[in-house]
């Protein structure tokens, strides 16, 4: 994914609770590394439409 790619998506995605005060700890992941993982796994049919 490029970063233009990512500007994109990464604005669509929610804001951690944490990151606004409202508690809870920090992911132990990066939002990007799991986005960039999808197409991965579509194409060694892992994930399949229903």
């Amino acid at each position: 994914m490029t970063d233009a790619e990512w500007a994109v998506v990464r604005d669509a995605m929610p804001v951690p609770g944490w990151l606004e005060g409202r508690g809870g700890r920090p992911e132990g992941y990066c939002h990007r590394q799991l986005v960039d993982a999808a197409p991965y796994l579509v194409a060694g049919g892992y994930l399949r439409a229903r």
